[in-house]
């Protein structure tokens, strides 16, 4: 018997690590309820969108790659030219409220007390973050913005039910089916 239960918690381990293993060079889309499946995640002036198309009201919109680092970070790369000295990472905001903004700071920047910058992995390809110590969190949030299918993403701290405009979303490594003519 503590043959059979030994192997089994040495499997369930190993099955954890391989489904919690750390991808490098992912792309994040969005899905959800009342959005099109499969938004693109996109750099917008600073801050994260996810769109059919980059946002155009910015003055800075840039396609990315991101990947998770060792120290739990998404760390974004452009995929074009840029002005970047570096590579930022993701954060989630310091605002008051419930729902907080997800977006990209640049090592050189200081960030606000009580934003987040790790914690951040994924999860079978499903993005998390665990703000608290041993909780997955995917409490992202799509909110509308004033350009048609794009979001702004941002995150839902309270964890508690979305309101108005806003709509839960899950960001996955997986790719839009597009179907074959």
């Amino acid at each position: 018997m503590q043959f059979q239960l030994s192997s089994i918690a040495a499997l369930l381990a190993c099955a954890n690590s391989a489904f919690a293993a750390t991808i490098n060079n992912f792309t994040l889309y969005a899905y959800g309820k009342d959005i099109q499946a499969g938004m693109k995640m996109y750099y917008g002036d600073g801050k994260a969108y996810v769109g059919l198309k980059a946002p155009s009201f910015v003055s800075e919109a840039v396609d990315i790659t991101l990947s998770n680092t060792d120290d739990q970070k998404f760390v974004v790369t452009a995929n074009g030219t840029t002005g970047w000295k570096s590579h930022p990472s993701m954060y989630i905001g310091a605002e008051t409220g419930d729902v907080k903004s997800v977006g990209f700071k640049f090592d050189n920047e200081t960030k606000a007390d009580g934003a987040i910058v790790t914690g951040f992995g994924l999860f079978g390809g499903w993005a998390y973050n665990n703000i608290e110590a041993g909780a997955i969190e995917m409490s992202f949030v799509a909110t509308p913005t004033n350009e048609t299918d794009v979001y702004q993403v941002k995150w839902n701290a309270a964890g508690t039910k979305v309101t108005g405009n806003d709509v839960p979303i899950s960001l996955r490594t997986e790719a839009p089916v597009t179907p074959e003519d």
